[in-house]
């Protein structure tokens, strides 16, 4: 009698025949006739893969554009058509076209200046002429008459008497009231006597409880036996 695998033998030959036919047949090229003139045809090419689709960027907020002298926008620079509008007296009204604001008031008394650009609508204010005119000028001439900072320096020992101290903060509290900064150094001077830490960290706190009227601008730093700390007006 015949084993299993004797009956099943001529079916796996079988198999095997027609897939080593059928790979034949994908790698040979196809020939046809047609009004008895034979064409070959290429065999079929392999489908290109999908390519992934790319994410769209999301788009940035557009920064808010100013005039070329960096001021608000005013007037007909105002970009946006609808505002919120706020009257001299402070009166406030939602979504109004800025065409038909520019006709309601006097153009020759009030600016129309954008005081909030972000805001949606932007909000935008009527400003006196004459007010904004009085401003700028009363700010220029606070710039020209300010007196130029300078820094000024202040320069005594560790074993400086308490007179002395006394003398030169003062004089340091006349130039910060004048607008100057001040950076007082506290060194040792050559044919002195050498003061401990505890001295030095004395000495340091004399001056900056003398001075506490004053910002210190810089905190009281040790470079070897020196110390400078800087102060200027609140």
């Amino acid at each position: 009698m015949l084993s299993g695998r004797q009956l099943l033998k001529p079916t796996l030959n079988l198999i095997s025949k027609s897939n080593k036919y059928s790979s034949l047949a994908q790698a040979l090229p196809i020939r046809s006739t047609i009004n008895g003139v034979q064409r070959q045809r290429q065999p079929l090419r392999p489908l290109t893969p999908l390519q992934p689709l790319q994410q769209q960027q999301t788009p940035q907020l557009q920064q808010v554009q100013k005039t070329p002298t960096g001021r608000s926008r005013r007037d007909e620079e105002i970009s946006s058509r609808l505002i919120t509008f706020v009257d001299e007296q402070g009166r406030v009204q939602e979504r109004c076209r800025v065409k038909d604001i520019l006709l309601e008031f006097d153009r020759s008394r009030y600016f129309l200046i954008e005081v909030d650009p972000t805001a949606k609508p932007p909000v935008c204010r009527l400003f006196d002429k004459k007010y904004l005119f009085e401003k700028e000028k009363s700010n220029k001439k606070k710039k020209q008459t300010a007196p130029e900072s300078v820094l000024k320096e202040i320069v005594f020992g560790w074993n400086v008497s308490e007179h002395d101290m006394e003398h030169k903060l003062n004089k340091a509290a006349q130039f910060l009231d004048k607008g100057n900064k001040v950076k007082v150094d506290i060194v040792y001077k050559r044919g002195q006597k050498r003061v401990d830490k505890d001295t030095q960290e004395q000495v340091v706190s004399t001056v900056t409880s003398w001075m506490d009227q004053y910002k210190i601008a810089k905190k009281p730093t040790f470079a070897g036996h020196n110390c400078t700390m800087q102060f200027e007006r609140k």
